[in-house]
């Protein structure tokens, strides 16, 4: 955002009259007849040169289609003195005659150098007769390099006429007798009543700054007999175009009128409704009468209408003094004596002082102008850089061009393809997204299997007791927070399941089918938690997979070529999907039966839960009364008895069979949980992942029938293009020559 010098808009501020007796002359306005126009002696002007040329070059070219130039633009309503402001401001006289400089925009290039004043006015061709946008804007040089500024002005007014009767060469007007007023100039078919191409002039000499600006045409509330009352709005549009964005809006506001009937004013705030962008020119203040001079003082302090960058009030020459010919260096030194001779302005306050002369409204204007182009240039080539490679990614995204041999083009498609999906599946650099996406379903599967793990009370059914099995884990810290799911088997539960299967055992021997039957019921829940483990995976790479068919043959709709690869890869999913269920349920059936070699760690484990359960009876049994049994012991003549000698003096445990299968099945749990966790994820990478990576290729070369006699008349079929694809095509290339064009010109610019 822009920021300049703000008057105060403190109700302390100083009154707009005060003595100035002692210090009038120090503060008189300066000016001297012949001194270069006012911007032209800034610092700046010798540091942005290039841009100006710079962006003279990108304007030329068309490039403000496509990136938002910096400018500054001139509006007022008609009559509001904006011509003089624009001639006081730039140095160069404009065409006056009705009907000649009001019709169409005037692009002023001015740049300041060394030698003979000299002038070059072109043509800017952006929109056609009908208002609408030229695909290739074209910029042409209308007649030759003026070195007599004299001339200058009538061959603006030829330039106007050029651009306002398209249907007559523009050449012909380069030497066009002024005098001849017809409606039809030169057999013109129609002459426009106002046109958005542009009038441009280049503009070199030691008396100008360097500097662009747009003038454009002043804004009517009413037209001439005969003509389109839809100009009225035509020309608000236009001034409504050029005033968006990037530009520093210098509003020319007439004194003679309220600032509320001005329809400039309105349309600066409607496209700055905050005034940051706009400087307010108050024009003929030598028009005023007394009386009139409060509200206007009042705007030029700020407490009416006010703008960042607040308003200046100017001094143009009078009738007679453009009857003249009055050379701008007179005409500054007038504007000078005015203000300080007037009764109602050589007494101001230095705030409205400081804002009084073309002087002091250039010195802000350079000032603005500066900030501007300190940040427009990295901005620029940002937009243009943001804009390139969406033209860019736009041309990718078409289909090209129908290829010389379309069958070896389609199968080049559908191997990349399917290297693509082989690179996802493998995770390889770039590709990781489909891994990282099924290590936390991994990670899920795994504490989900956890938490079936089995719950075993060594105490009986009736102690109600639930607190065995949820905290003893011997495998970490993170396995123990793991909430176990099912529901507690008391020892003496376990004690009616053997029985249950006792068949031909031995006394004391233990039934195989009992500890197997124990060991399955933590296995009951295990389908389900495979089924959502796989269809996690399942759904992340069809996701997957569905993004790679879009990247490659998204852009081929038109031959059918698209959908077609679609059906094929759902039909392969089909297929591989149905092969993992088979998978699924020979892993359950693999489990169904224990089985390990791992028989150090199932014994490890099996001794450490049986020593748990021991102990969990024995502090139940005795040690919860341990004060009691002291005491009996005690009357029966065995003093001196602790209570850490109690359980040496206690018998064989009624329950020491079931605590040894409890233990096993326990222990077998961890034995399957770690075997199931590493197991599964691989039978899915293997079967589901890689299964499938393998055979796409081959299934799609099938599927489209490449291998076939008629292959290359199916495969051009296939990649055929949509005319509207041609056109687009060809509209983005000219997009992106023209954004490149315009990115080497930024890049090889340097701020001085």
């Amino acid at each position: 955002m822009m920021n300049g010098n703000r008057i105060s808009r403190s109700s302390s501020q100083s009154s707009i009259y005060q003595d100035t007796s002692d210090s009038h002359d120090s503060e008189k306005l300066s000016s001297r007849v012949g001194e270069r126009v006012g911007i032209a002696t800034q610092a700046y002007a010798k540091k942005v040169t290039s841009l100006i040329q710079l962006m003279t070059d990108l304007r030329a070219s068309g490039a403000q289609a496509l990136v938002d130039l910096p400018r500054i633009v001139v509006i007022g309503n008609q009559s509001a003195g904006k011509s003089s402001l624009v001639e006081a401001i730039s140095g160069i006289t404009v065409p006056r005659a009705a009907g000649t400089c009001t019709r169409c925009p005037m692009e002023c290039r001015l740049q300041n150098v060394e030698g003979p004043w000299r002038c070059q006015v072109l043509l800017r061709y952006e929109r056609d007769e009908h208002g609408n946008r030229l695909e290739e804007v074209r910029e042409e040089k209308f007649g030759d390099v003026l070195t007599d500024r004299s001339l200058l002005e009538d061959m603006l007014r030829r330039a106007q006429l050029a651009i306002l009767n398209p249907s007559v060469q523009a050449s012909r007007f380069v030497t066009y007798d002024l005098s001849d007023d017809s409606k039809n100039p030169l057999g013109s078919e129609r002459q426009l009543q106002f046109s958005c191409n542009v009038v441009c002039m280049d503009l070199q000499s030691p008396e100008v700054t360097d500097l662009s600006f747009i003038d454009l045409p002043g804004i009517i509330s009413n037209v001439a007999q005969g003509e389109d009352r839809n100009n009225i709005e035509l020309i608000k549009n236009l001034v409504r175009e050029h005033i968006q964005g990037n530009a520093l809006i210098l509003l020319t506001i007439t004194m003679r009128d309220d600032i509320e009937n001005q329809s400039a004013a309105f349309l600066a705030k409607e496209a700055d409704p905050d005034g940051v962008r706009t400087i307010g020119a108050l024009t003929k203040p030598d028009t005023l009468q007394d009386g009139e001079h409060g509200p206007w003082m009042e705007i030029l302090t700020g407490r009416r209408h006010p703008l960042t960058h607040g308003y200046f009030v100017t001094k143009q020459p009078g009738i007679q003094d453009l009857k003249e010919k009055l050379h701008h260096g007179a005409a500054r030194e007038r504007e000078n004596t005015f203000f300080n001779t007037d009764k109602h302005w050589s007494g101001v306050s230095n705030d409205i002082r400081n804002r009084m002369g073309v002087p002091k409204l250039t010195t802000e204007l350079s000032n603005l102008l500066g900030q501007l182009i300190a940040t427009t240039v990295p901005v620029l080539r940002e937009s243009a850089r943001s804009q390139l490679t969406k033209a860019k990614e736009d041309l990718i995204g078409l289909p090209p061009p129908p290829p010389k041999h379309p069958a070896a083009e389609l199968l080049r498609l559908v191997s990349e393809f399917s290297q693509d999906v082989k690179s996802s599946v493998m995770g390889f650099e770039g590709h990781e997204e489909l891994i990282r996406q099924c290590l936390p379903a991994y990670t899920q599967f795994k504490l989900d299997i956890l938490s079936t793990r089995p719950q075993f009370s060594a105490l009986e059914k009736k102690s109600g007791d639930k607190r065995d099995l949820d905290n003893i884990t011997f495998e970490g810290e993170d396995e123990a927070k793991v909430k176990a799911v099912r529901e507690p088997v008391y020892v003496d539960e376990v004690k009616d399941l053997i029985k249950k299967f006792m068949t031909r055992q031995l006394p004391d021997s233990i039934p195989e089918a009992a500890k197997t039957a124990l060991i399955r019921q933590s296995f009951e829940d295990w389908p389900m938690h495979l089924q959502n483990c796989f269809e996690t995976v399942r759904e992340a790479f069809i996701k997957r997979v569905g993004e790679i068919v879009k990247e490659h043959f998204e852009r081929y709709t038109n031959g059918g070529l698209y959908e077609l690869i679609r059906d094929l890869i759902e039909q392969e999913f089909e297929k591989v999907t149905k092969n993992m269920h088979s998978r699924m349920e020979w892993l359950i059936e693999l489990e169904e039966l224990p089985y390990t070699q791992n028989d150090h760690y199932l014994a490890s484990l099996s001794d450490k839960y049986l020593a748990h359960f021991k102990k969990r009876r024995q502090d139940c049994s005795i040690l919860g009364d341990a004060h009691a049994a002291l005491s009996k012991l005690a009357e029966v003549g065995l003093p001196g008895i602790t209570k850490e000698d109690l359980p040496k003096l206690l018998g064989p445990d009624i329950y020491e069979k079931e605590m040894i299968v409890m233990a096993k099945v326990c222990a077998y749990f961890w034995v399957s949980y770690k075997r199931v966790i590493d197991d599964f994820p691989r039978i899915i990478d293997l079967d589901f992942l890689r299964r499938f990576s393998k055979r796409t290729q081959q299934a799609l070369i099938d599927g489209l029938e490449l291998g076939g006699d008629d292959s290359t008349r199916r495969a051009a079929s296939y990649l055929s293009e949509d005319p509207n694809t041609v056109l687009r095509r060809k509209d983005l290339e000219s997009t992106k020559t023209m954004l490149e064009g315009i990115l080497t010109k930024l890049f090889r610019f340097n701020m001085l």
